[in-house]
């Protein structure tokens, strides 16, 4: 949002508050562990804590101010006292709609919100648009969402939940919604709501104000009562004006779809899904699409290859052959039937189809008939075997589906270790229930007994170094959170979005094919594209990519492309003040300031440069004098008549260490993984390690004295005998080759040694002090996991690389990524 003074915002919420000092606010906050400088700290009253024990904190950490209830007990300048924080916090939210946003659209319905919100910002990503992060979609989750759009967008776009009567009128007057779609009217929360015509008049007065037009279902009698009363336009999906799916044919894990649109014309595209529910959330967002102007090819450009991303059904494949379907989110009939039908499709033609089940809460009083549906459903839908926890509800699906093929567990605890008991190759597992049963942890646990390679990713740990970045160069300074090589090989996608979520102001990435990702998978804050390439200047149009300008011959690219489709493209100028790779330099930045200040389709909004030797205090006179060419080259950019640049310098190193490098932005990397890139910036500036390689010991044995191991039997066996673990992990998957006979790696939180050679496909550690160590024991190459750290740092030098190689060489293909802290 923009910046908003505290005598403003007190105005806003009639609150008692200070109306001078403090700064501006620039973020709102309710977890006082991500507060930096120039938030606003929100103390919401929970069931399980009271925000207001974390005031103090959130002030120490550089909290602009705290809203707090009146009666609150504290004391001091920063706090604005109201009757009801929650209550301020969608005044907040809803005075910042009307005076912000242009066009908002929402998104409600019994299931699919998340889905089809997604998928709308996927086909409009060559727009200025915002999407709630995740699934934000609650009393508490629209207005952070609302708050937290940035400013120029020109369509922001919302889910909205309710689970209960009154509060989704509550939601309308925060998101005063132009347009919308509701996705279904299911039985969700049908506890709070008594019956489904009370949730259609609930969600239906989400639209009440609305002067736009209305996505609905295409049949859906119980909306129909309640549409004379609303001013919006209505269109049905399936049918014109909106693009209507014609033709439809499997195709291996995805399917082809023919799409007409009203004009008559006919596209063909391939989508990574087979599953109906989710090509009917894909037709929506089509439609929403077309409503708001999107052209047919771009929307067909946007479906080609869409699949769910994970912030639902998150579909993991183990090495050995078994496919995990993990819906463990919510659990109404709707979703629950959704999943048993999307869990078909990926079964193989030998595999069998598990059931894990943890029931439906909010039915009301038709648990009865709806868990015995469900039964009904999986046994129509070939499932094999139903896994269901003990409740008594789950013996009317028991029933249905058939005891004698029916897995009762105590707990979610247990799953575990009774679906690896049933498990095999070519088997599909889903797993479904409501999330705070435990099935979301058994999940996880699950997926980690199975894959006996993974990189773990902390999102966690990602996000509190980012807060400790904020902190260290306050409210003032954006943070331009680095992804190139793909996130150094962790996930694009999925880390992007989670940054946005947590506030970071830019995304950098190398390649223009890597902000076209960004923007499909719903990422809206500004991309910059360090390494553009001439052949990829449309690609910056298309998707409102930020390129940098390092050469005459880029500008004149940019420029060319600019005149052909009459786009004005935002760029940043770099300059090599010394790093001798990408910029011109110093003495040439006025010349190229004046063309891009000359050309009509280009406009310079930032200016540049990349230190070369911050990380090594031994070099500091040299970072000094690029800093100084910098300097410089700002002062003859200006001459120019270029003012009110975004200026960067200085990258994770510079950032730590010279605080006069801040300007107005720095460029976060590996730091964000709590991989220092120096000893000097780790001193300046500690972090939090966010990753670990994890392998798997597959097989132990025993050598004798004179026994020589691995390849050229480089490692010849001096004892008598020696206890030795292989581990399924080469330097096919990440694990350096010159580490051989000289790495090490941890077991429970003890060192090992390597032996003999590294292979392709394994390794082989020393267990002589380990007797009690046998097959299927973790094995930590490198990072921090169960309590153990082995520094990548360390692993690379003794490897002779930097910790950057060793990160991007981890395959992909065969180390599955796992996210934590999410």
């Amino acid at each position: 949002m923009q910046p908003l003074e505290l005598g403003t915002l007190a105005d806003v919420l009639g609150a008692t508050s200070p109306r001078r000092g403090g700064g501006p606010v620039r973020r709102v906050i309710v977890d006082s562990r991500r507060c930096g400088p120039g938030d606003l700290f929100v103390a919401l009253p929970g069931q399980h804590t009271d925000g207001h024990r974390f005031v103090q904190a959130a002030l120490d950490a550089g909290a602009v101010a705290a809203i707090v209830q009146a009666d609150y007990a504290g004391t001091g300048r920063s706090l604005l006292r109201v009757a009801d924080p929650l209550s301020a916090l969608q005044q907040l939210a809803a005075w910042v709609r009307r005076t912000s946003l242009r066009t908002v659209v929402a998104i409600t319905g019994s299931n699919g919100k998340t889905i089809v919100k997604d998928a709308l910002l996927r086909l409009m990503a060559g727009q200025r648009v915002y999407g709630n992060p995740g699934s934000h979609n609650s009393q508490l989750g629209v207005p952070l969402a609302v708050l937290g759009a940035p400013a120029g967008v020109d369509v922001a776009i919302f889910e909205a939940g309710a689970s209960a009567p009154g509060e989704m009128a509550r939601l309308a007057q925060i998101l005063q919604p132009d347009h919308g779609a509701i996705t279904n009217i299911g039985l969700a929360h049908i506890a709070g709501f008594g019956d489904r015509a009370i949730t259609a008049r609930e969600k239906l007065g989400l639209f009440k104000e609305s002067r736009g037009w209305l996505v609905l279902p295409p049949d859906e009698p119980l909306l129909e009562p309640y549409l004379a009363g609303l001013s919006v336009r209505v269109v049905r999906r399936g049918r014109a004006p909106l693009p209507i799916l014609v033709g439809q044919r499997d195709d291996g894990e995805g399917a082809r779809l023919v799409v007409r649109f009203d004009n008559g014309d006919e596209h063909a595209v391939r989508i990574g899904t087979r599953s109906q529910p989710l090509i009917e959330d894909l037709m929506v967002a089509a439609g929403m699409a077309w409503q708001l102007g999107v052209p047919a090819d771009a929307i067909m450009a946007g479906m080609e290859g869409f699949s769910p991303g994970p912030t639902r059904m998150e579909v993991w494949r183990a090495p050995e052959g078994v496919t995990l379907i993990n819906d463990a989110y919510s659990a109404d009939p709707m979703s629950v039937q959704a999943a048993l039908r999307s869990a078909t499709v990926g079964a193989s033609a030998g595999g069998r189809r598990i059931f894990v089940f943890g029931g439906m809460r909010e039915l009301g009083g038709r648990e009865a008939a709806e868990h015995a549906l469900v039964g009904e459903i999986a046994r129509n839908q070939g499932f094999d075997r139903l896994v269901l926890l003990q409740q008594p509800a789950l013996a009317h699906t028991a029933t249905a589906f058939g005891e004698d093929r029916v897995t009762w567990v105590p707990s979610a605890d247990a799953v575990r270790e009774v679906i690896r008991s049933l498990a095999s190759p070519g088997d599909v597992i889903l797993i479904k229930g409501p999330r705070r049963d435990g099935l979301q942890d058994a999940a996880r646990a699950l997926w980690e007994s199975m894959a006996p390679k993974r990189l773990i990713v902390d999102l966690a740990a990602i996000r509190e170094n980012i807060a400790r970045f904020r902190r260290l160069v306050g409210a003032d300074v954006r943070i331009l959170a680095m992804l190139k090589a793909w996130a150094y090989g962790t996930e694009l996608a999925r880390v992007a979005r989670d940054l946005q979520a947590a506030g970071v102001n830019w995304i950098g990435v190398s390649a223009a094919d890597e902000g076209a990702m960004l923007r499909r998978a719903g990422v809206h804050l500004p991309i910059l594209v360090t390494l553009l390439d001439r052949g990829e200047v449309d690609k910056v149009i298309r998707y409102r990519l930020t390129p940098a300008v390092y050469s005459h011959a880029i500008a004149d690219a940019l420029i060319a492309a600019a005149d052909r489709s009459g786009a004005i493209i935002d760029v940043h100028l770099h300059v090599d003040t010394g790093m001798g790779r990408l910029g011109v330099q110093p003495e040439d930045i006025a010349a190229l300031a004046r063309v891009v200040r000359d050309a009509r389709g280009l406009r310079a909004t930032g200016l540049m440069t990349h230190f070369s030797s911050a990380d090594d205090p031994g070099a500091d006179p040299y970072s000094h004098a690029q800093q100084a060419a910098f300097d410089a080259s700002i002062a003859a950019v200006e001459a120019e008549g270029l003012t009110d640049l975004l200026k960067h310098a200085a990258a994770s190193s510079a950032a730590a260490r010279f605080s006069s490098a801040h300007y107005d932005m720095i460029r976060v990397g590996l730091a964000m993984y709590g991989v220092p890139p120096s000893l000097a910036a780790a001193a300046a500036l500690p972090l939090q390690p966010a990753l670990a390689l994890v392998g798997r010991i597959t097989h132990v044995t025993t050598f004798r004295r004179g026994q020589k191991i691995g390849y050229s039997g480089t490692y010849i066996v001096a004892e008598d005998a020696l206890r030795a673990g292989v581990v399924g992990m080469g330097y096919n998957d990440g694990v350096p080759w010159r580490l051989s006979n000289r790495g090490h790696a941890m077991i429970r939180g003890q060192r090992v040694r390597f032996l003999g050679r590294i292979s392709m496909d394994s390794l082989v550690v020393d267990l002589s002090d380990h007797p009690d160590v046998g097959i299927g024991e973790d094995v930590l190459l490198f990072g921090s996991h169960d309590g153990a750290h082995l520094p990548i740092e360390e692993v690379a030098a003794l490897a002779g690389t930097i910790p950057y190689e060793v990160m991007v060489k981890v395959d992909s293909r065969r180390v599955q990524r796992l996210f934590v802290g999410d």
